[in-house]
């Protein structure tokens, strides 16, 4: 392996805001959303072996922001 390569081993977290457009409208277990249109957020950690193999977890939320009712979240 090189080693350039090599640097990119490492421990890493990610976090993020965003809007997501559904194809349709989601069913969370009977929860349903009233709209395709959902603001998301996640936070993740992971981890990058030398051979390349990345690791990582990650929670995701998805809401509407209450611009309709209901609004379950998932």
């Amino acid at each position: 392996m090189s080693q350039s390569a090599k640097q990119w081993q490492s421990l890493y977290g990610e976090a993020a805001v965003g809007v997501h457009l559904f194809s349709h409208v989601y069913n969370n277990n009977g929860r349903r959303f009233s709209t395709a249109f959902q603001f998301g957020d996640h936070l993740g950690v992971g981890y990058v072996f030398d051979n390349g193999l990345d690791v990582g977890l990650k929670v995701q939320h998805f809401s509407n922001g209450a611009i309709k009712r209901p609004n379950p979240g998932a």
